[in-house]
């Protein structure tokens, strides 16, 4: 904790394990792949902090031996059936712990074996089109292996898949504190090094750019697709996500966030009011995220006279809805909440 709490990377703090080339077999194998058949070179690691002087590795180095085990490179991927993990059934939850090459594989793998894989047919061609583009992914992977917070035990990065989407979450909030909420503006998120030899090694396997310009080349996959297919980030104090929508899904992430409702209308009924309630079911809304939600002003006509009557007439709660009010929608059958 103390050691934490000075800032010193978790990465590059010298461990009691002498460096062996011979423990670093799918690091090299990695690194020749992505580099058109080089050789990586004992020197280049000792360059960047790999080991010091003595030969001893650093933590982070450890991360990326053969043989690999521990809890702190622990994944876990999981499919759902539904839009939601309470919604539906689990189909089935994975569990993974080696090297951070192999981490970054198996996630590659599990994520490929169970998207879609479609053709779209034009009049002179055929498209193939993948639940998420393989580039936008794979940026999405090396940034949560890359900026994980190795300090928190007992955590993993979390991979998990929607109908419409996956989430990419790594433990560990946005680094030096910074707060970030849901934000669609990837390019404009600033990338600072949680861990320095980590990311110096990625950079040298060719996965990862030095500059931090990963989130830039997923807006670039995702530059074609629609607003409900747009992908975004968010944080919280102990973890960072990406979502990445599902371009098979042609709702996009519009069910993720408005359920469909049926309910009793209120006394001065507006044509606003399904819509505001559907938005407002799942968390509250400010007035401005209503007014947006449904392309109109925040004008005094939706705080009084829409919103305002939902609140008068018990169907809203300071932008919450009372859930007594009106009645949710299911596959299966209208229950009265």
């Amino acid at each position: 904790m103390s050691i934490k709490s000075s800032r010193t990377q978790y990465d590059v703090q010298i461990s009691d394990v002498k460096y062996d080339p011979n423990d670093f077999g799918t690091l090299g194998r990695f690194y020749s792949e992505h580099n058109e058949g080089k050789k990586l070179r004992e020197k280049a690691l000792g360059s960047m902090g790999f080991f010091n002087e003595e030969g001893f590795l650093a933590n982070g180095a450890l991360l990326f031996m053969d043989g690999y085990r521990e809890g702190k490179t622990e994944v876990q991927c999981s499919l759902f059936s539904g839009l939601n993990k309470g919604s539906e059934r689990i189909v089935t939850i994975n569990r993974f712990s080696g090297n951070l090459i192999e981490d970054i594989e198996y996630i590659m793998e599990f994520a490929d074996q169970r998207m879609n894989h479609t053709i779209i047919k034009k009049d002179n061609e055929r498209i193939n089109l993948d639940s998420y583009p393989k580039r936008a992914l794979f940026e999405g992977v090396i940034n949560a292996v890359a900026h994980r917070d190795y300090y928190l035990d007992g955590t993993q990065i979390q991979i998990d898949m929607f109908r419409n989407r996956i989430e990419i979450s790594s433990p560990g909030g946005f680094y030096r504190g910074e707060k970030i909420g849901k934000t669609y503006d990837l390019s404009g998120v600033i990338s600072k090094r949680r861990n320095e030899l980590i990311s110096s090694v990625l950079v040298m396997c060719n996965v990862m750019e030095a500059a931090g310009t990963g989130f830039d080349k997923i807006t670039e996959e995702y530059a074609d697709a629609d607003e409900q297919h747009k992908p975004y980030i968010f944080s919280s104090s102990d973890h960072f996500t990406l979502v990445l929508p599902d371009l098979t899904y042609d709702k996009g992430m519009t069910e993720n966030d408005v359920p469909e409702i049926t309910f009793i209308p209120c006394k001065d009924a507006t044509e606003h009011d399904e819509k505001v309630l559907a938005f407002c079911y799942n968390q509250a809304r400010k007035a401005a995220e209503i007014a947006e939600y449904l392309g109109i002003s925040d004008s005094s006509y939706l705080r009084k006279k829409v919103i305002g009557n939902l609140v008068e007439n018990g169907y809203l709660e300071k932008n919450k809805v009372s859930r007594s009010a009106f009645y949710r929608t299911s596959r299966d059958a209208v229950e009265k909440i």
